[in-house]
């Protein structure tokens, strides 16, 4: 009787431990999927502007440099160093993995889950799968500047003599080397800043910078930042009102909360942000479009019962930001 009992245990015991697996997979915040190139396509549309997105190239360089997606980055497979130059890179990014076929992109799949990646999509087929299906590639190789995020890390209005500091996050969204020409500061109030102009980035990489001032503004202030690079101009306005810190249009879009997720058969949307939602698009891994609301009510959600059970991409427009997110749909 008592080793019925112990196996009954160790069988719930097991049967708990499959569940919870089961469950954290489902649940778990990090990512690993191989799509198809259409979806791969969708992923990219559908990212366009997300600074935290990278496309990464895992060919030789003899391979990526005449012919590769636009705005692709490269890190050879065959490098003796490939795994401590995949350890470097930004972890919390969203990654489009591929190479020719589908076999180097599949180890590295493997090894950035290994090293903690966040969200990371292996294209199946590679270049050649791309290609056959009549998707665009470049031979150009340029950088991008884009702004990730500005916040405040200090508010000590109440300490004399100290300052209020913002941080500023730039990336290079592209594959060549962005470099800073000029930076010029516009506020009414006197600032200074750690801004170094010799500063060079690769594809992927970040920078912050600084902003310190004399804190204690109870009224309207305003400073605006320009910032000309090799890779495009970049205008920042970081505004206050009435002493507080107005989130940048990128924090704004991340504030929109998509809930339940995973979702059932109603889909719900709150606007933290309070910025104009012009149109919601729900595509499948498919890359295929199969939702599309160009009003929907904040109390009744979105009618999702028609499509079924996976992994889809969710995209919000507003104004000329596109704000991507996954959805998973389980019922």
């Amino acid at each position: 009787m008592n080793q019925i009992k112990i196996r009954i245990i160790v069988f719930s015991f097991l049967s708990l431990f499959v569940l919870t697996a089961n469950i954290t997979k489902v649940f778990s915040e990090n990512i690993y999927k191989k799509i198809s190139v259409a979806s791969c396509d969708s992923l990219i549309k559908a990212n366009e502007t997300n600074p935290n997105f990278v496309i990464l190239d895992v060919r030789r360089s003899t391979e990526w440099n005449p012919d590769h997606l636009n705005g692709s980055i490269n890190r050879n497979y065959y490098d003796p160093g490939f795994e401590a130059q995949l350890d470097a890179l930004p972890k919390n990014k969203i990654f489009l993995i591929h190479c020719q076929s589908g076999g180097r992109s599949g180890g590295a799949f493997a090894k950035m889950q290994t090293l903690g990646f966040s969200e990371v999509y292996d294209m199946i087929g590679g270049m050649g799968s791309w290609k056959a299906n009549s998707y665009p590639t470049t031979s150009v190789h340029e950088p991008k500047l884009m702004l990730v995020s500005y916040f405040e890390t200090s508010d000590d209005t109440n300490i004399t003599g100290s300052t209020d500091t913002i941080e500023v996050t730039l990336t290079n969204r592209a594959n060549d080397t962005l470099t800073f020409a000029s930076v010029s500061f516009d506020d009414i109030h006197e600032i200074t800043n750690n801004f170094d102009l010799n500063t060079k980035l690769a594809g992927a990489e970040d920078y912050t910078f600084s902003i310190y001032h004399t804190p204690g503004y109870f009224e309207n202030d305003s400073t605006k930042i320009i910032i000309e690079s090799n890779g495009g101009q970049l205008i920042i306005n970081i505004v206050y009102k009435q002493g507080l810190l107005q989130s940048s249009p990128v924090e704004k879009l991340i504030d929109l909360v998509i809930y339940p997720n995973p979702a059932k058969n109603r889909l719900f949307i709150k606007n933290n942000s309070l910025l104009d939602i012009n149109e919601i698009s729900i595509i499948n891994i498919n890359g295929q479009l199969v939702l599309n609301k160009t009003y929907f009510s904040i109390q009744n959600g979105i009618d999702i019962s028609n499509l079924q059970n996976g992994l889809y991409f969710i995209r919000i427009k507003s104004g000329d930001q596109n704000f991507s997110k996954k959805l998973i749909i389980k019922r």
